[in-house]
C-alpha cells in the first residue's frame, strides 16, 4: 500500500473508529464466542483456531473483553 505502518494505523482508526489491534482482537473473540456456543471443540482447540498460540493468553483476553471465562461463557450459552 506504500505507506508506513503508523500512518496506516492512524488512518484505520480515523476511518473505522477502532485501532487495528483492537479490531483484530474483537473479531477473534467474536469467532471464539460463536465456536463456544455452537461446537463442542475443546477451549484449547478454539484458541488455536482463532489465532492464539497460548491458551492462557486467550483465556485472559476472553475474560477481559467478554467478562466471563470461556468455560463460563459456554456454560451460559448451554443454559447450565
Amino acid at each position: 500500500m506504500n505507506m508506513s505502518r503508523s500512518y496506516f494505523q492512524h488512518k484505520y482508526k480515523q476511518i473505522f473508529g477502532i485501532s487495528v489491534i483492537n479490531d483484530i482482537i474483537l473479531n477473534r473473540l467474536g469467532y471464539a464466542s460463536y465456536l463456544l456456543k455452537n461446537t463442542s471443540y475443546a477451549i484449547s482447540h478454539i484458541s488455536g483456531i482463532c489465532g492464539y498460540e497460548n491458551d492462557v493468553h486467550f483465556m485472559r483476553q476472553f475474560k477481559k473483553y467478554v467478562g466471563l471465562t470461556p468455560s463460563e461463557y459456554r456454560g451460559r450459552a448451554d443454559g447450565r
